[in-house]
């Protein structure tokens, strides 16, 4: 009988412990949602609040003193949501469609090839975008690729900076280097260095003390010395005149009270009339991603 009740006690301690476990588990599972549940709510605040952002950086392109479209950052404050947002005109970029090899060879060395390397992809690029099958010295046509198991070359400009991926001598970590400073919507055969970021801006034939002179702007929150040809035109023809159609990127970090960043790429084109735009691409950023190509002092736009 003795045995029978030690055994009926073990057995009443481990529906205990078990019973214990579970609820631990219950509770641990709820804490668990309870926090997902707050992620979710603040990751959709901060959604809203791009998409003010967004219509922020719209409506700054038609006031009479305009954000300038040239990288620098702007602080941005809504619902306790702190956001740092840079808008940038994309004539500020190297168009892959338009640029001349050397400069694409340029950038490319700048970001680590060699040289020759450097020639090559830049020839390769040409190739890729011209509608003849002749190869250049150090390019790549049909017979290239197919010897490299791979499809192209486009023989077409490119649509989109996504597709320098599958030119031939392209690999993945310089494409990701070498995609923020690249645009196919500029049709620019060089970029507008008073636009340009720091990094493409050397790569321009411009003087020390040129190239000082607009970061020294930029920095300070100043007008550029020569705005960019929107901001120009509007500028003479007067303070009600509109932008006229235009593409542009918008970088913009996110921070939550509660600790929640998010960071997005956002890619969008102006209409004719004042407030029209479209939405081109949006895609999730790394935190800090924007300062390392346009490291720029912040100017306060709180609202």
């Amino acid at each position: 009988m003795k045995r029978n009740n030690g055994f009926i006690l073990l057995l009443v301690i481990a529906v205990l412990t078990a019973a214990s476990a579970t609820l631990a588990l219950a509770s641990l599972s709820a804490r668990q949602n309870a926090r997902g549940i707050r992620v979710s709510i603040d990751l959709a605040q901060i959604s809203a609040a791009h998409d003010a952002v967004l219509a922020r950086a719209i409506l700054g392109l038609n006031q009479s003193v305009p954000l300038y479209a040239d990288g620098r950052a702007y602080d941005f404050s809504i619902a306790d949501i702190n956001l740092t947002y840079r808008l940038i005109n994309v004539r500020g970029l190297i168009d892959l469609n338009t640029a001349n090899e050397e400069l694409l060879s340029a950038l490319f060395s700048e970001l680590q090839l060699s040289r020759p390397e450097a020639e090559a992809l830049a020839a390769a690029i040409a190739d890729w975008r011209d509608t003849d099958n002749t190869a250049r010295n150090n390019g790549g046509e049909k017979p290239a690729y197919q010897n490299a198991n791979l499809q192209g070359p486009g023989n077409r400009p490119f649509v989109d900076v996504s597709e320098l991926r599958g030119v031939l001598g392209m690999d993945a970590s310089l494409y990701h280097a070498a995609a923020p400073f690249l645009t196919t919507h500029s049709t620019m055969e060089k970029p507008d260095a008073q636009i340009a970021p720091p990094l493409v801006l050397g790569l321009l034939s411009l003087s020390n003390a040129e190239r000082n002179d607009i970061l020294d702007r930029r920095r300070a929150g100043e007008q550029p010395s020569q705005a960019d040809t929107k901001s120009s035109a509007r500028t003479k023809a007067g303070k009600d005149a509109a932008v006229i159609g235009g593409t542009y990127i918008l970088l913009i970090e996110a921070t939550q009270p509660g600790g929640t960043q998010q960071a997005l790429r956002l890619v969008f084109s102006t209409g004719p009339r004042p407030g029209e735009y479209a939405i081109l691409s949006r895609r999730p950023l790394s935190m800090g991603a924007a300062a390392q190509l346009y490291g720029q002092k912040l100017q306060d736009v709180t609202f």
